[in-house]
């Protein structure tokens, strides 16, 4: 009788305690040979603990770890897995060439440095994996976010591991580099390589992963084959219960005035451009990376300067030199899109994130905000927007992505600005957590406040938005509303723009 191959990896009733919370409960995974095996799970369901344990950052309470039928216990560099995590651990001082030389080693000559066989490993490592390589000399703190994302993956791909962790992987990357990875990850799948990819964008799983293992509250509610489950399947078992997350845009007043007025604004190479954002619509404003959306809400909100054109605010025009403070104060609220190097407080509490300062800026003056008083407020922040744990003490790094965003969100939402500009206000969050904010962006929109998502998701702009202004190249390419704002229409109409074939169908 022929022995069965025992799997790649097979995790057995892993449990983790951290103090009070259990972080996982007797979970079971399989992933087999040559399988890409999705993960998936709301923000705090256990998903990063796991992968913490098989990286050996963590080690379990109870469980066991099999690699190859083998037992493990996991610890820096023990066992054949490469893992890429939201944080991708670049060296921006450092070269292209460096940075994969860290984990795919220095070719040496005579015991020294050979930097023309390091620029040569790098352009080989690429071509390898399909991928055209960037120069391999220039300092990653130069490369956009894409090109950093794709760097992360293929560092880690450059050990030659037959099991990876992929965490989140596309949240950065436009379209057509997300379409490239994919290829990319089915032609590792051919040669035998064993992938666990862990996404909050349900669309990709399908006709990309094999198997999905969905995980609530620490525990494993499912395990099954990606073809016997549909899209709503796994939002069930992820919350619990059904959800509905598609948007239908509110037909504007004509008379409705508009809390945005942007007249041929000009900042670096964008514009010039107008559009305006009415009281109570959401108002995407999106594009591929590089197209130029991402300066124009730090414009507004005055963190950048403008070289021409004419910014209005509830009519009244904002002089250019106007400081962030002021605009805070006369109603603008800017939410970054980098959550962790511009949100956060690092090292402090959810109550000292929730309220930065304190004081509050009400009617241009500040008004003292007592500790009692502040932590009560804290509290019912937490309970509103459902942030877990709901302990004001906690500190920030305590929180998943998800619950961090919910924090940041909720700080510009106790401003009562008049005009909320949020970019990638759900990035890397779970489908719980974005539904959330969207009905956290949809009231205030519907008390009287406008809303400008500045979005390279086009799904998300699809769902939320009312209106949605695609930028090509630093101007606005196409306005779609109603029933012409689809995530297929946005695709092609910003590709076609920018010189990119659309997806096919």
């Amino acid at each position: 009788m022929a022995m069965q191959t025992p799997p790649a990896v097979e995790i057995r009733g892993l449990t983790k305690r951290f103090l009070n919370t259990l972080a996982l409960d007797h979970v079971d995974l399989s992933i087999g040979h040559g399988e890409i095996h999705a993960l998936v799970g709301e923000n705090g369901a256990g998903k990063s603990t796991l992968i913490k344990i098989l990286a050996g950052i963590h080690q379990p309470d109870h469980g066991e770890i099999r690699i190859d039928g083998r037992v493990v216990r996991p610890h820096a560099g023990s066992v054949p897995i490469s893992f890429v995590h939201q944080d991708l651990g670049l060296v921006n001082d450092m070269s292209v060439g460096e940075n994969i030389a860290l984990v795919a080693g220095f070719p040496r000559i005579r015991g020294l440095i050979s930097w023309r066989r390091v620029w040569e490993q790098t352009e080989r490592i690429y071509a390898a994996m399909g991928i055209e390589p960037p120069d391999p000399r220039v300092l990653v703190g130069t490369l956009g976010a894409s090109s950093k994302a794709v760097l992360g993956i293929v560092r880690a791909l450059s050990r030659n591991a037959r099991i990876i962790v992929l965490d989140e992987p596309t949240a950065s990357l436009p379209g057509p580099d997300a379409r490239h990875l994919f290829t990319v990850l089915r032609r590792l799948r051919e040669t035998g390589a064993s992938i666990l990819y862990v996404s909050h964008r349900l669309h990709e799983l399908f006709g990309l992963v094999d198997h999905v293992t969905t995980l609530r509250d620490g525990r494993g509610v499912r395990s099954a084959p990606i073809g016997v489950l549909t899209a709503e399947d796994i939002v069930r078992d992820m919350l619990g219960r059904d959800l509905e997350l598609r948007h239908v845009p509110t037909a504007m007043v004509a008379s409705a005035p508009a809390m945005l007025e942007i007249v041929n604004l000009a900042a670096g190479s964008q514009g010039p451009l107008s559009f305006t954002v009415a009281v109570g619509e959401v108002v995407g404003l999106v594009g591929l990376r590089g197209a130029g959306h991402e300066a124009i809400g730090r414009t507004i909100f005055g963190a950048l300067t403008p070289h021409g054109g004419t910014i209005r605010l509830a009519g009244k025009v904002l002089s250019r030199d106007m400081s962030v403070a002021e605009r805070i104060a006369a109603g603008i609220a800017l939410l970054p899109g980098d959550r962790l190097g511009e949100s956060a407080l690092g090292g402090m509490s959810l109550r000292e994130n929730m309220f930065p300062n304190t004081a509050n800026i009400a009617g241009g003056l500040l008004t003292p905000i007592w500790p009692d008083k502040e932590l009560a407020r804290t509290e019912a922040m937490l309970e509103r927007f459902d942030v877990r744990p709901r302990d004001g003490s906690a500190l920030i790094e305590w929180l998943s992505g998800g619950n961090q965003q919910k924090v940041f969100v909720g700080r510009w939402l106790a401003t009562n600005a008049r005009l909320y500009i949020m970019e990638e206000p759900t990035a890397g969050v779970d489908i719980g957590a974005k539904a959330l904010i969207h009905r956290m962006l949809r009231d205030i929109a519907s008390k009287g406040a406008a809303v400008l998502v500045i979005s390279s998701d086009f799904e998300e702009t699809a769902t939320l938005c009312d209106r949605a202004l695609v930028m090509v190249r630093g101007g606005i390419a196409a306005e779609l509303s109603g029933g012409t704002l689809t995530q297929d229409a946005l695709i092609t109409r910003s590709s076609l723009g920018a010189g990119i074939a659309p997806r096919p169908g």
